[in-house]
């Protein structure tokens, strides 16, 4: 069971992206995009709550050597969930990667701070990325870990398949499975 907890893990999930699910936004919530630099203490605060990062630092030192050098693009693709009142609730990212030798869209940093899981913000903020991962790319990727069964929940409502490419993925899957069918 250890390399199935394993954080060097990480589980693919691929999706072909027509279709995009509507999920509104409970009332109360906001979607905006990054405007300015300075909102990367914010997607540090965000990603670290998440548990990412064990350190704000070592949030925004990610956000730097990822984001920053590509900070035109990051403002079309970084999204924040925030209360009306300006709070905020979580961030995904409509990137890109390559998967396959191909270059493609990538779901990155979904996360949202303990303090507003379970308000069933979880399948808005999937939706509102892929909106925008749909505006550059028509598959898509992400990766996550195996602990994280309400996340793997949600991807593969949204259509999201495994992509198992080594044995020890193979055993995390069936495991991520076998929790997810205990209902």
């Amino acid at each position: 069971m250890d390399i199935i907890f394993s954080q060097k893990l990480n589980l693919s999930i691929l999706n072909d992206t027509p279709y995009i699910p509507n999920h509104p936004l409970p009332a109360g919530y906001e979607f905006s995009l990054l405007t300015y630099e300075e909102q990367r203490h914010q997607w540090a605060e965000v990603t670290t709550a998440a548990g990412e990062f064990p350190h704000k630092t070592q949030a925004l030192k990610r956000f730097a050597e990822e984001f920053t050098p590509h900070l035109t693009e990051a403002k079309k693709r970084i999204l924040f969930l925030k209360t009306t009142n300006g709070s905020y609730a979580g961030t995904a990212t409509a990137w890109v990667g390559e998967w396959d030798k191909q270059t493609i869209g990538r779901l990155h940093w979904m996360e949202i701070k303990p303090e507003f899981q379970g308000q069933k913000l979880g399948r808005p903020l999937i939706a509102k990325a892929f909106e925008l991962l749909s505006n550059y790319h028509h598959k898509a990727y992400l990766k996550t870990q195996p602990r994280s069964l309400a996340a793997i929940h949600l991807y593969l409502e949204f259509g999201f398949t495994p992509a198992i490419q080594t044995t020890a993925q193979e055993v995390a899957w069936n495991y991520v499975f076998s929790q997810l069918n205990k209902d």
